[in-house]
């Protein structure tokens, strides 16, 4: 059994956007399942991430794609994010530094 067949067994209304992307709602008209803009595959809503501006709070992409997109460009760009992320580290433990954490505060 198909998760679209189950999704309609438990009586969840089945709903499609612009694209034709398919969504399933319950009766309190939360987001139960969705189509993923990337892989066009229907899945539970757990399988995104949460993010306020977008419909319904879902993001368009499942968890999975997100995580291949996310290693591709890491793999891509690898010396590029290390170079970012050391700049970043170091800027923060500079103002950790800057602040007197040791001054006697009487």
């Amino acid at each position: 059994m198909s998760l679209r067949e189950k999704l309609l067994a438990q009586e969840h209304e089945e709903r499609t956007k612009p694209r034709g992307f398919v969504y399933f709602t319950d009766a309190d008209r939360r987001v139960v399942a969705k189509t993923c803009c990337q892989c066009r595959e229907l899945k539970y809503a757990k399988n995104y991430h949460y993010k306020s501006d977008e419909f319904r709070h879902l993001g368009p992409y499942c968890k999975v794609c997100v995580s291949n997109r996310d290693r591709d460009y890491y793999i891509e760009n690898r010396e590029r994010v290390k170079r970012v992320k050391n700049a970043y580290y170091h800027r923060k433990r500079a103002e950790q530094l800057s602040f007197n954490l040791f001054e006697n505060n009487e």
